[in-house]
């Protein structure tokens, strides 16, 4: 199986002040209050919400329970955080996204145009990453030629 089709994600706007829900998302001992799955989590000792830092998360389906070792990935108080579990991997996960959150009279009249565009501009991110990863994962991934800084 493609593991391409085991995601999932959801957004949702919320009223409140955005560090109010850092501060609960990044409690990730009060993470069970929300989810339907998770229970709770425990901080390692010494770690808090912040990138490289381990947390067990407690889970339970049905009558089957289980616990997930979890690596904080990103924490910037009051924008992001996320975690992995399992840890990260050797490398920095990289997303670009697009969405429409209006049409405007340029990107098209139809559906079947609004869908063109969709897909060619899952093209261009797919580019721009693979070109971003290519270029990080060079020998040296600093820019050469005209107007790119000097090498020392």
């Amino acid at each position: 199986m493609d593991l391409q089709q085991l995601r999932a994600s959801h957004a949702a706007v919320i009223a409140a002040d955005p560090e109010d829900l850092y501060n609960m998302v990044s409690d990730i001992t009060r993470t069970g209050e929300w989810s339907p799955v998770c229970t709770g989590g425990q901080w390692d000792e010494g770690a808090a919400p912040r990138p490289g830092s381990w947390f067990t998360g407690r889970n339970k389906a049905g009558t089957y329970e289980w616990t997930t070792r979890c690596q904080v990935t990103v924490a910037s108080h009051g924008h992001d955080f996320g975690f992995v579990v399992g840890g990260a991997a050797d490398g920095t996960l990289v997303t670009e996204s697009w969405e429409v959150l209006r049409i405007v009279p340029h990107m098209g009249e139809t559906d079947d145009q609004l869908l063109a565009l969709r897909d060619r501009t899952q093209a261009n991110l797919e580019a721009t990453l693979q070109a971003l990863k290519d270029a990080a994962e060079a020998a040296d991934p600093r820019p050469s030629g005209p107007g790119s800084p000097t090498r020392s």
